[in-house]
């Protein structure tokens, strides 16, 4: 995903709350490029997690890993478990954005700590100049800047070498401009459109999350390339409730 992301492709994924390895697998059989497992909102655990992203690997998808917080060994165990990116919440500074880089990337790129025998080593059978290579070179790093003040420090952001993707969350930076949950309010879309512009020019993609198509729709005209369209569970309620209502109305009650 690294590799397309860089090569100025879109890519398209979807958020996963549901903890179970088989919603990570019907995601990637579904034809999706990746999914986020959210470990910052949804009850995923670190003992759920190798399985979740194992189960990507099977179904061809990607496996990027939403970590609670820019803690070093919350991104360590997300990558040691061998996910295909780590995603970054609440990044509103360059310290911040240095921080993760740091976790995220070996040396010479950054302190990462280093055990040849996780999953992502295939368990020490992988070199270890293999490993720290095909690490540093394939996995994504995506920092999120849903802050007014991540807005506003993402020109000095994009100087730093290693970010794959800035990645507009909507939900969280509509409050911090006064809008609590007014995802599709022009000041949002304003924000992140003009965060577009800047990152390309750097080479870094500018990704986001949207929950309607006529929202996606305006994400990527503004030149968003790493879209999250809506959530595993939002996309099971809806099917639900359509199949229900269908089944229901082919044969009407009786007056």
């Amino acid at each position: 995903m690294r590799a397309k992301l860089a090569g100025r492709s879109r890519a398209y994924g979807v958020f996963c709350e549901v903890p179970a390895p088989e919603a990570v697998e019907i995601a990637g059989i579904a034809g999706w490029d990746f999914v986020i497992i959210d470990c910052e909102h949804a009850p995923i655990t670190a003992h759920s997690l190798p399985a979740m992203v194992r189960a990507a690997e099977t179904a061809g998808i990607a496996a990027v890993v939403r970590v609670a917080s820019n803690e070093e060994s919350a991104i360590q165990h997300a990558l040691d478990a061998g996910a295909a990116g780590v995603q970054i919440p609440q990044i509103a500074s360059v310290e911040a954005a240095r921080k993760a880089i740091q976790a995220a990337r070996f040396h010479p790129l950054g302190k990462r700590g280093l055990n040849p025998f996780v999953r992502a080593a295939k368990f020490s059978a992988m070199p270890v100049g293999d490993f720290l290579r095909r690490s540093n070179e394939e996995v994504a790093l995506i920092l999120q800047i849903e802050s007014a003040e991540g807005i506003a420090a993402a020109a000095d952001i994009l100087e730093l070498d290693g970010v794959d993707v800035l990645f507009v969350g909507p939900y969280d930076l509509s409050q911090s401009l006064g809008d609590p949950g007014d995802v599709s309010n022009p000041r949002v879309f304003e924000a992140g459109a003009a965060l577009a512009g800047r990152a390309e020019a750097r080479g870094v993609a500018v990704g986001v999350f949207a929950n309607t198509e006529d929202d996606a729709r305006r994400w990527l005209e503004a030149g968003v390339r790493y879209l999250c369209y809506s959530v595993d569970s939002v996309i099971l309620l809806n099917a639900m409730r359509q199949a229900a209502a269908s089944i229901r109305g082919l044969c009407p009650p009786r007056s």
